[in-house]
């Protein structure tokens, strides 16, 4: 019989260790929701309190004091008819480009300026601050932590109790397991609560249905790059893997809660919610200098150059990087102080590259100097270099800029793109610095003939203009805008 083949397997000191682990596993996953609901609102409020300020620290606050009200006014309406309204809400919106929304313990809530800029109604709004109410409501996060730390405990004394690599592993893939599965548990948790808690403050819950479809969307363009550009997709609340397509569970929770709406229509007005974006910021505020299209300007150096069309630029802890379209190719930009009446020659030697040709020329109207470096350290390791340094003697600044190919070995691939875009760079003229604006979100009325493709080809998004106004507008994949509809657009 199957049952005897493995009660006899599990015989001796090893099953009894086993047996023993699973106990315990046991034991103490009944143990996390009663620990959790043990705690008291005290120490909870203090956790979120200390947890906040480094949220605060790390990613700061959008200073705009009428969205900020406006975002708090929907919260605090939504927290009232939570099952903890005694709590002391806190909505606080982020200054960050990434689409996120999450809460601390105690009451604290968070959405960010990118998640905003997906929303197109207060209705779309009141799912997104329900759901994470509901995270704070039903204590997830102390759960989750908790979780995590027993059963890591468990995973270190398996180890240590067993001496069985096997068994060890067992746990991680058991840890993992569970962590992925309460992930799950409790995001449809929050949208079963979340979605009761607005249908009492009087919005429709349906419109949870709208904004995770949003989300997901979101999620599918930035996966769809991610895997074209050969890098990790920048995903953070897993939309897609948390809200699979068609979602029995999930749309069953929502539509329950439709029994529980109550009738404030006039708390939601859709001109007023996008009205509250005009003017928003759009994008990185992180990245030195600013991106429009494929121009790269920094205003407080007084300088600008151009990228190649479908290349991506990030932030650096010092400077900018560019990278092609599929990532084989990349190309810097960092600064560093020189002595007033430095030689560009005696700078270059400084350097220590050992170089196989160089010259001394004029770029963008400042002594310069272009080489190549015979082998020298760049992101894929030790790789021919293009380089330059352009000097600012007014400055007292010199600009390095170095770029390399994943797969070069003498050659450089890309070599014809790093020269272009170094001899592009340049100071910036009296008209840069009124282009050299951050993006930000427009609200404007569609007229008769106005496409989407239209908009994307205005549009200073650098890359996926048009995918991405798609998302933002609720159009994905191939919708287009009705004449007299309110639409977002970024100038």
């Amino acid at each position: 019989m199957p049952g005897n083949r493995f009660s006899n397997s599990l015989k001796g000191p090893d099953s009894r260790i086993i047996r023993s682990m699973w106990v315990a596993v046991v034991l103490l996953l009944a143990g996390t929701v009663s620990s959790a609901w043990s705690m008291s609102e005290k120490k909870e409020i203090e956790i979120g309190q200390e947890e906040h300020q480094k949220i605060i620290a790390q990613y700061g606050v959008y200073k705009n004091k009428e969205l900020s009200d406006y975002v708090n006014r929907v919260g605090q309406r939504i927290a009232e008819q939570s099952s903890r309204p005694e709590l002391e809400y806190t909505f606080t919106v982020l200054n960050d480009e990434m689409i996120n929304a999450f809460a601390l313990p105690g009451g604290f809530v968070y959405v960010t300026r990118g998640i905003l800029t997906h929303m197109n109604s207060e209705s779309e709004l009141a799912a997104v601050l329900g759901h994470e109410i509901a995270h704070v409501t039903e204590k997830h996060g102390i759960r989750s932590t908790n979780r995590a730390k027993l059963l890591e405990g468990v995973n270190q004394v398996a180890q240590v109790l067993s001496g069985v690599p096997g068994l060890y592993q067992m746990g991680q893939i058991v840890n993992h397991t569970a962590l992925m599965g309460y992930k799950r548990e409790f995001e449809l948790d929050a949208d079963r609560i979340g979605a009761e808690y607005m249908a009492r403050a009087g919005y429709s819950p349906d419109a949870m249905l709208k904004t995770i479809e949003v989300l997901k969307n979101a999620d599918r363009i930035e996966i769809a790059q991610a895997r074209l550009e050969n890098r990790q997709p920048r995903v953070y609340h897993g939309f897609l893997s948390s809200h699979p397509d068609n979602d029995t569970r999930y749309r069953e929770a929502i539509e329950q809660a439709m029994a529980l709406r109550v009738d404030y229509d006039e708390f939601i007005r859709q001109d007023e919610f996008l009205d509250r974006l005009n003017g928003i910021t759009y994008g990185d505020v992180q990245r030195a200098g600013i991106m429009r299209k494929n121009r790269y300007y920094h205003p407080k150096l007084g300088v600008k150059m151009s990228f190649p069309a479908d290349w991506r630029v990030d932030a650096l802890p010092v400077g900018i990087q560019a990278a092609s379209q599929t990532s084989d190719a990349m190309l810097s930009l960092t600064t560093t102080p020189i002595k007033r009446g430095v030689v560009i020659d005696d700078f270059v030697a400084d350097m220590g590259f050992r170089i196989r040709e160089g010259r001394s020329i004029t770029i963008g109207g400042m002594p310069a100097y272009i080489g190549i470096a015979e082998r020298a350290q760049t992101p894929y390791g030790v790789r021919p270099m293009r380089f330059a340094v352009v000097a600012d003697t007014r400055r007292r600044v010199a600009y390095l800029l170095a770029g390399a190919g994943q797969y070069d070995l003498t050659k450089i691939a890309s070599d014809r793109e790093f020269i272009s875009t170094i001899f592009s760079f340049e100071r910036m003229a009296k008209q840069d610095y009124e282009e050299a604006r951050r993006p930000q979100v427009q609200i404007v009325r569609a007229e008769p003939g106005t496409t989407m493709e239209a908009l994307a080809a205005e549009s200073p998004i650098t890359n996926y203009a048009l995918d991405k106004l798609r998302v933002i507008n609720g159009l994905y994949p191939k919708g287009q805008p009705t004449p007299g509809q309110l639409i977002k657009v970024i100038d």
